[in-house]
């Protein structure tokens, strides 16, 4: 990307303390053939609908190939966690622990303390089980 200061084409400056684009009644559009850039010295906030809002048709959409959050020299990127994947599959993952094993303290001749420990076992993946909504987030979702 060409730094602002060295283009030679067309283009419109605009300068001043501050500037408000509002569009009373519709929408508005900044379109680009390859990049915008929007860059600020704090923060930058998009606010979509009222703070309170419930309505679920107030969303941040961004449809793009690959979205990416942070920067590589900070470290490496790493995917985002589909949650309701994971559950099922950790849910998967704690039924066959738990099966295995009672089906380890039925079939064999067992020692009491095996049969505690898996009592042990069972009731802590019932408490995993019970939890595993706590990761999943209400406000942001992925395809």
């Amino acid at each position: 990307m060409k730094d602002i200061q060295q283009y030679n084409g067309e283009q419109v400056i605009l300068s001043s303390g501050r500037l408000v684009f509002n569009a009373r009644s519709n929408d508005v559009y900044i379109n680009a053939k390859r990049y915008i850039n929007i860059s600020s010295g704090d923060k930058v906030t998009i606010d979509v609908g009222s703070v309170d809002s419930d309505n679920e048709q107030n969303m941040f959409l961004v449809n793009a190939p690959r979205m990416q959050f942070g920067l590589e020299k900070n470290g490496p990127s790493e995917p985002v966690v589909k949650g309701e994947q994971l559950d099922q599959i950790l849910t998967d993952l704690m039924s066959a622990i738990a099966s295995y094993s009672e089906l380890v303290t039925t079939l064999a001749a067992v020692p009491p303390t095996l049969i505690v420990a898996e009592q042990m076992l069972k009731g802590r993946l019932q408490q995993i089980k019970l939890n595993l909504d706590n990761f999943k987030s209400d406000k942001s979702f992925t395809i």
